[in-house]
């Protein structure tokens, strides 16, 4: 059980992120607008997060909350990540050096705006499914059976970050001396988890750790543009493998052009990367995350 302190700045946190899901699933045709789509998923997200931090025991129904809002990120994936595609293509489109590029490029926006419509279609059938249990029971103040220990709210806070921050920047130096898109795109997720437990206990800090956070930020941006080009240049070689199947030569000539800058780009982010990771591990973590809480640093590997 956690003490007290952070058992209440954790339920309200709890609050706040509940009230803006709340707030957002609201909205009228949500579902039908690319960025309150997208706004929906992050504060499900959000919300998820303080729910992995909280004593499940102490909320009833935790386990079926939780299951449900990972059901309704999941459900909206697809959709958003074709969304992601559809602007990337249009920003080439924009971009687009001879008129047999931009014929290519709408020829391709074409193929992702068929899979949007299907994908959206589907996504709106499995909202009518998904059943989301009633979120304002997790308002219902928690029983802590054991509120009180002998540990401050800072480190309990410590507590909740140490595992996670292991976790999320354990590995960042084997991705920077070797690319792996799909290990990439894992590390993302958990930094953008760390990054919200960080958000969560805020209050746990003297003052607004935006130190703490700017360089999760980074890292999580970077990832999310190196994500975004290795899934378009997939979609790129699947359409390529289309087209040189149906004897499209022409065609598949300007995909392997469109794939050599996609390429290229995603070359370029992952030197950033590379960058941004140097001197980035749970230690480095550590030496920012606890001052930053009052403590004092910790000598040996849990530092």
């Amino acid at each position: 059980m956690h003490p007290a302190e952070l058992a209440i700045l954790l339920h309200r946190a709890l609050e706040v992120r509940l009230a803006r899901l709340q707030e957002l699933l609201g909205l009228d045709q949500w579902a039908g607008d690319m960025e309150q789509l997208h706004q929906v998923r992050v504060a499900a997200r959000r919300l998820g997060a303080v729910l992995d931090l909280v004593d499940a025991e102490a909320y009833p129904g935790h386990k079926g909350q939780r299951r449900a809002l990972k059901g309704l990120v999941d459900i909206l994936g697809l959709p958003r990540e074709l969304d992601v595609h559809a602007e990337q293509l249009r920003t080439h489109h924009r971009e687009a050096r001879t008129p047999g590029q931009t014929a290519v490029i709408e020829h391709l926006l074409e193929q992702v705006d068929r899979r949007r419509a299907k994908a959206h279609r589907a996504m709106e059938k499995e909202l009518d499914r998904l059943r989301l249990p009633d979120l304002r029971r997790l308002l219902d103040v928690p029983a802590l059976q054991h509120p009180f220990q002998s540990t401050s709210l800072q480190e309990a806070a410590w507590a909740c970050l140490e595992p996670r921050a292991s976790q999320a920047l354990g590995d960042l130096a084997t991705l920077a001396a070797h690319e792996d898109a799909a290990a990439m795109h894992k590390t993302r997720v958990r930094i953008k988890k760390l990054r919200y437990a960080v958000e969560s206990l805020e209050a746990a800090f003297g003052g607004p750790p935006e130190s703490v956070l700017q360089d999760l930020r980074e890292l999580q941006t970077v990832l999310g543009d190196h994500h975004d080009l290795a899934a378009l240049e997939a979609l790129l070689w699947e359409a390529e493998a289309q087209l040189r199947a149906r004897d499209r030569p022409t065609l598949c000539g300007g995909v392997l052009d469109l794939l050599g800058d996609v390429a290229e780009a995603r070359r370029a982010v992952f030197e950033r990367f590379t960058t941004l990771a140097q001197g980035q591990n749970p230690a480095a973590f550590a030496r920012a995350a606890r001052p930053a809480l009052g403590l004092p640093l910790v000598d040996g590997p849990r530092a």
